[in-house]
């Protein structure tokens, strides 16, 4: 019984030879003919079926063949057992030859049988009952074994993580399908050879892998992992190596490593699994260098940013602790921001950054003084990080850009100023005209009464009355002429934008140039749409772009000779829109320049004849009114200059 046991105890589920020697050991104990293990197997179409797993046979019955005859039989399910019958065999059998048949289960489940003969008529079961009870349970452990051992197998080749085991004599006990596909090394060229031998495949030579510094510590090669921490007792070990020899370029792995122990608590092996970080390791230096490039841009541009949650600064570079006025070193709190803006902007702040308000998502943009008296421009967006609502901000000092926008403002009016002082100087002619034909409608009504009175003529009631409504119309003339130069010359350019009619507008103009249109001989041709609907401006500054556009008209008909002169003037609506139009005959602009037109300083004319601001401030009038200008060479051979504008104040 004990040589059954020692074999049995080494004996794998495929060990036959093992299994015979054991069978042979009990037959023998029980003085059997013959003495086999048999299991039950089930066929691919579901018929239960015997399968001899282990056999002995006296010599006496040598010409026996069992094994053969065993799985050979009709094995068919009853109530109780099973029930088998033999046919035939090639020799003689006495008469009392008879198999006896001892159950054999796993679990609940029957497993197979232990078959045994007798060698003689008084050789049966009830002689060797207890003895071929014990057997059954030693057969019975073996099962049990066989079967755990199946099961962890199955679980380990399973596993997608390169597994494999370890025992006390740090020989590989077994290497899972991903551990071969990841050393390209199968289990049968690792399994059972000597100790270090699995350092081969990961590291290209013999060497202590963290399964065998687990079982015994050994702190030289211990510092040569890039991380190798234990836990308190020292049972699992975490780990990080690279390893030369996989893949032919080397991989980081990333390791768990466990200690393993028997039922009684020793140590009998250790369990290893790794997973390749090569490409989390490169993502992370990857991140690591882009992070590290996006602080030294954002230190670069001069920006404060800031990443922000409900009641913590999250991140913030060096500009905006610079803002803030608060050492590098140190931890910023969304107080400490808070509190650097100017009280009186706080609000502003608050209700505009995303994560503090229930608003839209953004971006939102605003503009705040700090408690320096320093203007800042800011734009806020909501962002989701880490699971949570926050806020990226980001911060531009514009203290100096809007002291150079106030010059630049206070420039600009002065340069306005000087372009009405000229668009008054060039109206000079016009002007005298406009207002020389009323006076002298004036004196000839005035004088022709002085001298029928010096003559004594009757005075005729009707006449006169006639006469004085012909000198008050003259008179309303000129209060209109007078009034729209007034109008023209004043400095309202901060004027507040109001309902406008773009042909009020184009009247007002010629009440002022008309005459001097006529006098430089060009024709005037007017297409004004009178349903027109208003636009949201300010008239006088419309008045002054119409009439910039056709002074800078008449102007370009004066260098040309030898044809008619014209001038065409129209507004007209469309989709949501108010069109005004100034186009002329002069030649047009040629394709070189019309990107320039509109540039400061830029003239075409004569040294001393321009400054090139007329066009530049009227696009600057224009676009306040969310408006805009479109350019092209018209039909006639001359410009077409048309201004586009909102209708109703709509943008």
């Amino acid at each position: 019984m004990k040589e059954a046991c020692d074999l049995l105890k080494r004996a794998g589920a495929g060990d036959g030879e093992a299994l015979n020697r054991a069978a042979r050991f009990l037959g023998e104990a029980v003085d059997a003919g013959s003495f086999s293990v048999h299991a039950i197997r089930v066929s691919p179409g579901g018929s239960p079926f015997l399968e001899c797993i282990g056999c002995w046979i006296h010599e006496e019955y040598a010409g026996l063949r069992l094994k053969d005859a065993l799985s050979g039989l009709d094995v068919r399910e009853e109530i109780g057992g099973y029930t088998i019958d033999v046919h035939d065999a090639e020799v003689p059998l006495p008469p009392w030859f008879r198999l006896h048949f001892k159950k054999l289960f796993l679990g609940d489940e029957l497993f197979g049988f232990l078959v045994y003969s007798s060698k003689n008529e008084t050789n049966d079961e009830a002689q060797h009952g207890s003895f071929l009870d014990a057997a059954a349970g030693i057969f019975e452990l073996w099962i049990k074994n066989i079967d755990e051992q199946k099961r962890l197998k199955d679980i380990l080749n399973y596993l997608p993580q390169p597994t494999f085991l370890m025992n006390l004599e740090e020989e590989i006990t077994f290497w899972n399908p991903a551990t071969e596909t990841m050393t390209g090394w199968k289990a049968g060229d690792i399994v059972g050879k000597p100790r270090y031998e699995s350092g081969i495949p990961f590291y290209g030579e013999r060497r202590p892998m963290v399964g065998n510094l687990i079982m015994y510590p050994d702190p030289r090669w211990e510092v040569l992992y890039h991380q190798f921490r234990s836990d308190e007792r020292g049972d699992v070990v975490f780990s990080l190596a690279f390893c030369k020899a996989l893949y032919g370029v080397g991989a980081y792995l990333g390791t768990k490593t466990a200690r393993l122990y028997d039922v009684n608590g020793r140590l009998c092996g250790s369990i290893h699994t790794v997973r390749d970080l090569t490409l989390e390791r490169r993502m992370e230096k990857s991140l690591q260098r882009s992070e590290s490039m996006y602080r030294a841009i954002a230190d670069f541009a001069g920006m404060g940013i800031m990443l922000a949650g409900e009641n913590k600064i999250i991140y913030c570079n060096k500009q905006l602790k610079d803002f803030l006025g608060i050492d590098e070193e140190h931890d910023i709190y969304l107080e400490d921001f808070l509190s650097w803006v100017l009280p009186e902007h706080r609000n502003v702040v608050t209700k505009r950054l995303p994560v503090l308000s229930s608003g839209g998502e953004g971006p939102v943009r605003f503009e705040f003084k700090s408690r320096e008296g320093r203007d800042y421009r800011a734009l806020a967006q909501r962002i989701e990080y880490e699971g949570k609502t926050g806020v990226h901000l980001i911060l531009d000092d514009i203290t100096e850009l809007k002291l150079m926008a106030e010059k630049a403002r206070l420039n600009e009016l002065r340069l306005y100023h000087q372009d009405r002082l000229t668009a008054l100087g060039t109206m000079a002619a016009g002007i005298a005209h406009e207002l020389n034909q009323p006076l002298n409608t004036i004196r000839v009504v005035t004088d022709g009464f002085l001298f029928g009175r010096e003559e004594g003529w009757d005075l005729d009631e009707d006449e006169f009355f006639e006469s004085m409504e012909m000198v008050s119309r003259q008179v309303l003339r000129m209060t209109d002429v007078i009034q729209n130069i007034r109008d023209f010359s004043r400095e309202d350019r901060e004027g507040l934008l109001c309902d406008v009619d773009a042909n009020q507008a184009f009247k007002n103009v010629f009440s002022m140039i008309g005459r001097q249109l006529e006098a430089h001989g060009i024709d005037v041709q007017k297409d004004l749409d009178l349903e027109l609907r208003p636009i949201r401006a300010n008239l006088h500054r419309l008045e002054q772009v119409i009439m910039n556009l056709l002074v800078n008209a008449r102007q370009a008909l004066d260098r040309c000779e030898g044809y008619r002169k014209i001038i065409r003037v129209g507004t007209s609506a469309a989709n949501g829109r108010i069109f005004i139009e100034v186009s002329d005959n002069a030649g047009g602009i040629s394709s070189k320049i019309q990107d320039k037109i509109f540039q400061p300083f830029f003239t075409t004319k004569d040294a001393g004849m321009g400054t090139g601001l007329g066009l530049s401030i009227c696009q600057s009038i224009i676009a306040e009114f969310n408006g805009c200008f479109e350019v092209y060479n018209n039909e006639m051979g001359g410009a077409t200059f048309i201004v586009i504008l909102p209708a109703g104040g709509e943008s």
